[in-house]
Order: C-alpha cells, then structure tokens, then sequence
C-alpha cells in the first residue's frame, strides 16, 4: 500500500480505514508537498492531520485537527507555519503551549494587576480586600475560562443572605464588581481576552439624599461641635461640615498648607492623585485661627499621639 502520496480531498476522503487486528490506532499517511504532514486512519473510518518534526535531535509531533473539519489548504498552512518556525529554531509545540496557556484569575491578581495599581491607585489596598474575600470562586480558574455567568453568580451570591451572612450593601457588590470588571479589561489588553464582566450589570444603588438640614439644625450642629472639650476635634468637625470635603484631606493638614492672606488651604494630594484648592469663608477662618498652635507640631490638627495629627477613628 502506498503511504506516500501528493494529498487531494479526494484522495484523502479514499483513504482506507486501518484494519481493526492491527496493533496500531492509526494507519499513517506522508504528503509528498509538505513533508512532515501526515494523515493518520482510524479504525473507524475517523481521519486527522498530524505534524511530525525532529527538534534537537528529537522527536515530536502536533496535532493540527481532524479531516474534513479542517481542510488540505488549512492543514498545509499550518504544517508550513510549524517549519517556518523551527527554522528559527522554535519547537512549534512549546510555542503553542505556550500561547494557549493562561494563568489562573489568583495569578493575574497579584502577579500582574496589582503591581500596577500600587503605581496607580491609592486605594489599591481595597483591592486586595475585596478579592481576597469575595473572589474566592475565581482563584483557580484559568482567566480565559471564566464566565460572565460565574461573574454574575459571585455578584448576586454577596447580595443574598445566608447562615453564615447577612446580604452586603449594593455598593458593596458594586465595588467587587467594579474590581472584576477593571482586572477584566487589562487582561483583555495584555491577553487578549474577551471582558465578559462588562456583560455583569451594577446593582442600582439607593442612596440618594432624602432630606438636608435646616438651617436652625445646621446652627445647632456646628454650636455642638465647637463647644465639644476637644478644640480640635470639635474644630474638624464643623470644617469638615462647611467645607464638604473628604476628612483625611483636612485631617491631615498642616499649616504650611493654609494660606490664610488668600483665604485657602492646599491638600497637595486627593484620592485621585491631583491637588485641590479648598476656599475658607469668614466662618471658616474664625475657627482656623482660634486653634492653639503647638511648638514642634507642624499639624493644624493636633493630636495625643506621636504621629501627631488627630488618629482616624
């Protein structure tokens, strides 16, 4: 029987079967076009291409797919791409391995998201907390097999009570999600794999303001607050209450960024990265300048101890 042959549709689709006594699974056929592609005979009438090469001095060989699923052009194609490249002296199976493997959604996290958000994001500490407890079901799944289902599953599960739990709030859920959907688009520039988190919607939030305060109230709050024991405390209080501003950016200030001439406070630094100019009122300044000084404490806001500003609570 021939086992050499210049390989046709034709002649492909002809090919016998290998005998069903025989020792071997397939009976090998050779391309005299393409050498080193092979056609392999099933005992069941089954037909698929093969690439066998030598790399090094050994042997190996890689499949290509099954015949007519994949057609002769196509096989050749590939066959000719696998010489091409071990004659750059590249073993063609490694280099599809090596394409074909991804890492785990675990891996991507803290090998290659997080180095970048300790770069970029100042609350990339958040992170890690929300994925260390509630991305738990993703960790050993390589990120191209994950699901927008799964994702989907992970989001609505924190929503739910359970015995072990009560439900987390929607922006809880939201900001997991958020996570998930940011790991997903960087995978998808570096990996080249499809976002299926952008498919997950948010949960709706109802945290819209229901009422403000009156004006008596507001008298009342900030009366409250700067009669309290502690002048700084108290003073941070009606600050933060007049200036609607975030409290480690008033907390932490000292005096060298207060600009009383121009009626100003410098926070050099935001959450997102910027400075940001914060204007007093006549009010404001009031209590700015009734706060005592310390000698050798650089803090507006003084507090009880070493680091010497006020500690969070």
């Amino acid at each position: 029987m021939l086992k050499k042959l210049k390989f046709t549709t034709n002649k492909l689709r002809a090919l016998p079967c290998n005998d069903k006594d025989s020792s071997s699974t397939d009976l090998e056929f050779s391309d005299t076009e393409v050498s080193g592609l092979k056609c392999l005979s099933g005992k069941n009438g089954s037909k698929r291409f093969l690439f066998r090469y030598r790399y090094q001095g050994r042997k190996g060989s890689i499949a290509i797919g099954r015949f007519p699923d994949v057609d002769l052009s196509t096989a050749r194609k590939v066959a000719r791409q696998h010489k091409g490249l071990l004659a750059e002296g590249i073993n063609p199976k490694a280099k599809r391995d090596a394409v074909n493997t991804f890492p785990t959604v675990y891996d991507f996290f803290w090998n290659t998201y997080l180095p970048l958000a300790k770069k970029h994001k100042r609350s990339w500490q958040d992170d890690v907390s929300r994925f260390k407890l509630h991305c738990k079901s993703l960790f050993s799944l390589p990120y191209n097999e994950v699901t927008a289902h799964q994702i989907m599953q992970l989001h609505l599960k924190m929503s739910e009570s359970s015995s072990e739990y009560r439900p987390y709030a929607p922006s809880t859920c939201n900001r997991v999600l958020a996570l998930i959907k940011t790991m997903g688009k960087l995978a998808n520039q570096l990996l080249d794999i499809t976002n299926v988190a952008d498919k997950v919607s948010l949960l709706p939030e109802d945290n819209a303001r229901t009422r403000y305060c009156t004006i008596d109230e507001i008298k009342r709050l900030i009366g409250a607050s700067l009669a309290y024991k502690d002048i700084y405390a108290g003073s941070l209080i009606a600050l933060l209450f007049l200036l609607g501003c975030r409290e480690s950016e008033l907390r932490l200030r000292k005096w060298s960024d207060v600009d009383l001439y121009n009626k100003t406070i410098r926070v050099p630094r935001t959450k997102n990265g910027s400075y940001h100019i914060l204007y007093l009122s006549d009010l404001m300044l009031d209590i700015i300048n009734k706060l005592p000084r310390v000698k050798g404490n650089p803090y507006m806001f003084v507090g009880r101890f070493k680091r010497g500003c006020i500690n969070r609570p």
